[in-house]
């Protein structure tokens, strides 16, 4: 009787000391582990490449060492009690610098890495599974499926199911299904036509109330006005609306039955004409919108000022998802506004500010990172925010987040976790958004509160919805990585691509432009897109290398990308200064020349293919340095140009301006002139006001169109740039003058040219 206790003692004392010894094993390996990231991070950031670098040390913290001591401080953070704080004295880089004949072996070596990592986890899973840990084991097997494509041993000890090509688990199937079939829908829509046409006899109050001339456009659902001078911009916005409406259908479980929109949209260019409107309709808070808001709710209309065919376009698209969803709430509302602004385009331009009262306003805005419109930028930040292993936003914090307060990462958690919810289940989405409105009802904001009545509704937790969210964003597996389909950034460094940012350098330099930086984050479409052509030697003319078909095997998004991307082939460095001066007659490849809010590119070589983005790595230049631009520049007399472009050589979008003013069958142009804006949005200033007027050294007018920044070929278009194309070739010395109304002031730039 007196040894029971004694025996049960040291069974306890047995148990108790193989338990820890297990833990201290496990302590052991997860060092080992982040001992050779440590050291992988830190050869990358030594070679120039700080943001791969930082996503290594972000993987130390999540996986195997959240205090990991090295990879903080590596970070440029110091420990100040028990918690790590950013060391105001050391700011960690964010630029590469990095060459691309030291970045290939270093992917080499990363993909070695990768597969050792891969290599302990399954001793280690093969370890635990005949101890009969089977709970240790599976969590060592899904690490190896995080570090390796692919592994059968892995796929049958987690007893997975056929995924497409692959094995997954059963929330991975769904999530890959839905994506897919999501993605195939968008696709189909982009190519689907819908019938739309101008509509007399249709009134818009607010905009008679302000005495506002306008045009009304019609589609099957939806009704929109707009400035007369944009009827084709307004078309194309409503057959969006009904793709939008389309797409909704496929991504959402339930119906949204309706013949007509009950919400008409009546949208303006000029940031004047929608300050107008409020003015006569004495909206509340008028002072407030007038200087913070570009877009308000009045009666049964959305009023708004879209500065350009982009923001038009967005505003039609989350006009159409957020009624459709059924999400109210701030975070929610926000979120799958920018989910399907994403989803459609890979570009967003709107961003809601309006607190209280739900009212819809809105401002455009971009900026170089958080408030980018290039959604290239927003996915890297929601990794960045998914990898980080301390602070970050919960998802419980959204149901309780003002629109008007969004700080930047609460917008990139809220665009995020609705994209990934709409892909695991948007029924749970609806549920957040009705849990979230009961409680404001009762003036409730309690996290646990909310994550208890989630849970009683769907039997699964907020946290549990979180970590899949993190696991989705950072490529846990071989089916998530497939989901999301992108190149990494150390796949996107080509040799070569330091000798031709040299060159584009000296370019920019003659064209008054300042030296911009190189990317590997921002090379991924770059390469993607050179691949492409490379596959498909036929494509060489404007429109076909400015465009992607799924059909030939690229992608939805890269055709997005090429739109914009500077291209070509044939290159031979030797030749480089002469290819980048032939730019001058192709207006949007002559914007990247001498943009000054380009500060830094993203660029690969395939072979004698190279692809530039000028269009993600945007920002504020230095005061000295910014500004509106006009090529010819102002002023300067000396310069002389051939007098003419061939219109074949500058692809569809002049041939369709041509044929719109009646002019079918022109064969060449004059010489462009161009107005530069920069930044990633539209054109800043009212267009009404733009005016280029032209004429020879004997006073005679040279006759003349614009386009705008809303053409799909670079050639002739690019962000925030005005096109006036002379109607005839030119010849002789040319003068112009360009004027523009900005704030109220009146702008003129001078100039002449010699065309020969």
């Amino acid at each position: 009787m007196t040894q029971r206790p004694l025996l049960s003692s040291l069974v306890a004392f047995t148990l108790l000391g193989s338990l820890s010894a297990q833990a201290n094993e496990e302590a052991d390996f997860n060092q080992r582990q982040a001992k050779a990231l440590n050291s992988f991070a830190k050869k990358a950031l030594d070679k120039g490449f700080p943001r791969i670098a930082k996503v290594v040390w972000m993987q130390v913290h999540k996986l195997y060492d959240a205090d990991n001591a090295e990879a903080w401080t590596s970070l440029g953070y110091v420990k100040i009690g028990t918690s790590w704080n950013p060391d105001p004295k050391r700011p960690y880089p964010t630029a590469d610098t990095g060459s691309g004949a030291e970045g290939a072996p270093l992917q080499k070596q990363y993909e070695a890495l990768k597969k050792d990592l891969a290599n302990q986890h399954r001793a280690q899973a093969e370890k635990w599974q005949k101890a009969g840990r089977t709970d240790r084991a599976n969590h060592h097997w899904r690490m190896v499926l995080r570090w390796v494509d692919g592994d059968a041993q892995a796929n049958k000890a987690l007893s997975y199911v056929e995924v497409g090509t692959m094995s997954g688990s059963e929330v991975e199937k769904t999530l890959y299904e839905r994506s897919k079939a999501v993605e195939r829908v968008v696709e189909e829509q982009s190519k689907t036509d819908y019938e739309v046409k101008v509509t007399t006899g249709i009134e818009c109050a607010p905009a008679d109330r302000a005495q506002v001339k306008y045009v009304t456009v019609t589609s099957e659902h939806f009704v929109l006005h707009g400035d007369p001078g944009e009827e084709e911009n307004l078309l194309e916005a409503l057959r969006w609306a009904e793709r939008t409406l389309r797409i909704c259908q496929a991504a959402f479980p339930w119906e949204f039955k309706v013949d007509k929109w009950p919400n008409q949209w009546a949208f303006f260019t000029a940031k004047e004409t929608y300050q107008q409107i409020l003015k006569a309709n004495a909206v509340p808070d008028l002072e407030w919108k007038l200087e913070h808001s570009s877009t308000s709710g009045i009666g049964n209309t959305v009023v708004a000022a879209t500065s350009g065919k982009q923001v038009l376009l967005d505003a039609c698209v989350r006009n159409v998802a957020r009624p459709y969803s059924g999400l109210s709430g701030d975070g929610y509302s926000e979120g799958i506004g920018h989910t399907f602004v994403g989803m459609i385009f890979n570009n967003n331009r709107l961003f809601s500010v309006d607190l209280k009262k739900q009212q819809g306003t809105s401002a455009s805005e971009e900026d170089r990172e958080y408030t980018s419109p290039d959604f290239d930028v927003w996915k890297n930040l929601s990794l960045e925010l998914a990898w980080r292993s301390t602070g970050g936003i919960p998802a419980n914090k959204l149901p309780f987040v003002d629109a008007a307060s969004f700080t930047n990462e609460e917008r990139i958690k809220a665009w995020s976790f609705c994209d990934y919810m709409m892909r695991r289940d948007p029924t749970m989405l609806r549920t957040m958004n009705e849990i979230a409105e009961a409680m404001a009802k009762e003036r409730n904001r309690q996290p646990a509160e909310f994550e208890k009545r989630f849970q009683e509704k769907h039997g699964i937790t907020i946290a549990e919805l979180d970590k899949e969210w993190e696991d989705f964003w950072t490529g846990a597996s071989p089916v998530l990585k497939a989901i999301q389909n992108n190149t990494p950034p150390l796949g996107a460094i080509s040799k070569g691509v330091d000798k031709w940012l040299e060159a584009f350098n000296a370019a920019r330099a003659e064209f008054r432009g300042t030296s911009v930086r190189w990317s590997a984050n921002l090379s991924t479409r770059c390469r993607e897109h050179a691949e492409y052509l490379k596959k498909n030697k036929d494509l060489r003319d404007p429109a076909s290398m400015h465009t992607q078909s799924v059909e030939l095997g690229g992608s939805y998004v890269g055709s997005m990308f090429a739109e914009m991307a500077l291209v070509e082939t044939g290159v031979n460095l030797a030749n480089a200064k002469k290819l980048f001066q032939n730019w001058v007659y192709k207006p949007g490849y002559r914007d990247a020349l001498l943009n000054p809010t380009i500060l830094t590119v993203g660029m690969y070589l395939e072979g004698d293919i190279l692809v530039i983005n000028g269009v993600t790595g945007i920002g504020t230049p230095k005061a000295s340095e910014g500004g509106a631009r006009t090529y010819p520049p102002a002023n300067d007399n000396g310069l002389i140009f051939e007098g003419e472009v061939k219109v074949a050589d500058m692809g569809p979008n002049l041939v369709k301006a041509l044929e719109k003013g009646g002019h079918t069958g022109v064969t060449s142009v004059g010489f462009p002139l161009t107005l530069h804006f920069g930044g990633g949005g539209g054109i800043p200033v009212n267009r009404q006001s733009l005016v280029c007027t032209v004429q020879t050294a004997k006073g005679e007018k040279v006759e003349g169109f614009y386009t705008y920044d809303d053409g799909d070929v670079r050639t002739t278009s690019a962000p925030g740039m005005v096109v006036f194309w002379p109607l005839k070739p030119l010849k002789g010395r040319i003068e112009f003058q360009w004027n523009w109304d900005a704030d109220g002031k009146l702008q003129t730039v001078r100039g002449g040219f010699q065309a020969k």
